[in-house]
């Protein structure tokens, strides 16, 4: 019994299972935005969307699981044990046969809903999330290749993804949100990559921060963050004026706009809080700035899946 209750541990360690509840709001949030006729949420290929969705991050988290298995010894010992406790071919097929199931689903979705251009987007983003962890690629260690991969596979895809199981094709507003919360999202996340940059550049892992090092990749995450503060909102205001939302629905946009400047604020002030301070201290302070990561990410997520929300429900109707 414990044999096998130790293996399913592995196997939901290798699927980094703990990221799922952050994933939620990028399958929300494109659609509370698109959805006009609530019938479609009840549809199977809408669920066998939603299937698809969360198998491509998996993929994602077991490439990387089994590419970093010998550097996670040493940084997360958690991730390289589940691995060789798999077994390295075991864990390999699980990859394949992830990637395999993920582009038959695509194919079925494609042909059901006659939109063919899933099978190809689908299959960028398994080469991405390959290419982001394994070599000769290995983007994670391209500099800003990875800032620019992460954006596409966490984010943009994703959404593009989820709006197609809506309509045929994603809203420029809905497009132009995706990228700038992306943008937001990313500026949050290279602070959190920032918390690794000793580790990474003694590793030799030339990441985003490693490559233009800790002050002006923290600048960067401070820029990142506030274009994608204005995009993100300003995307939201013109999607809640075309809708007609009266000035009580506008107050639900508040708690994003609150939500987004108090992440933009935090991360200024981490920014100004190194400058011209030595790399051992910048350090220091980086780390500590970098546990506030998972509750900034919380925050923007969630206030802007209220304001979706807001949208949703003046503009989605329950007849088919």
């Amino acid at each position: 019994m414990k044999s096998r209750l130790r293996y399913l541990l592995y196997m939901l360690r290798i699927r980094r299972v703990e990221f799922r509840v952050a994933e939620i709001p990028i399958i929300l949030i494109p659609i509370l935005l698109l959805v006009r006729h609530v019938p479609v949420l009840k549809t199977f290929f809408f669920w066998e969307g939603i299937f698809l969705f969360f198998l491509l991050f998996a993929f994602g988290d077991m490439v990387n699981c089994l590419a970093d298995r010998d550097l996670d010894a040493v940084y997360k010992p958690h991730l390289s044990e589940a691995v060789y406790g798999l077994g390295v071919r075991f864990v390999t097929f699980q990859v394949v046969t992830s990637a395999l199931v993920a582009l038959i689903v695509s194919a079925h979705l494609a042909w059901q809903l006659n939109r063919w251009l899933l099978v190809p987007l689908v299959g960028i983003g398994l080469m991405l999330g390959a290419a982001y962890s394994v070599p000769p690629f290995r983007l994670k260690g391209r500099g800003l290749a990875q800032l620019f991969c992460l954006w596409l596979i966490i984010f943009v895809g994703p959404m593009w993804l989820v709006s197609m199981l809506i309509d045929s094709w994603p809203t420029p507003q809905l497009l132009i949100f995706a990228a700038a919360y992306g943008g937001l999202q990313m500026g949050v996340i290279l602070v959190n990559t920032a918390e690794d940059y000793p580790e990474d550049l003694e590793a030799g892992i030339k990441t985003t921060i490693v490559s233009l090092g800790l002050h002006r990749g923290i600048g960067l995450a401070f820029w990142l963050t506030a274009a994608g503060v204005a995009g993100a909102i300003g995307a939201l205001a013109v999607i809640f004026w075309q809708r007609r939302l009266t000035v009580g629905w506008w107050l639900l946009l508040l708690p994003a706009a609150a939500a987004a400047v108090f992440v933009l604020m935090d991360i200024l002030r981490l920014k100004l809080s190194i400058a011209g301070v030595d790399l051992a201290a910048s350090i220091k302070t980086v780390k500590q700035a970098a546990r506030k990561v998972p509750i900034w990410l919380t925050l923007v997520a969630w206030s802007m899946a209220v304001a979706a929300w807001a949208v949703f429900m003046n503009g989605a109707v329950a007849v088919q």
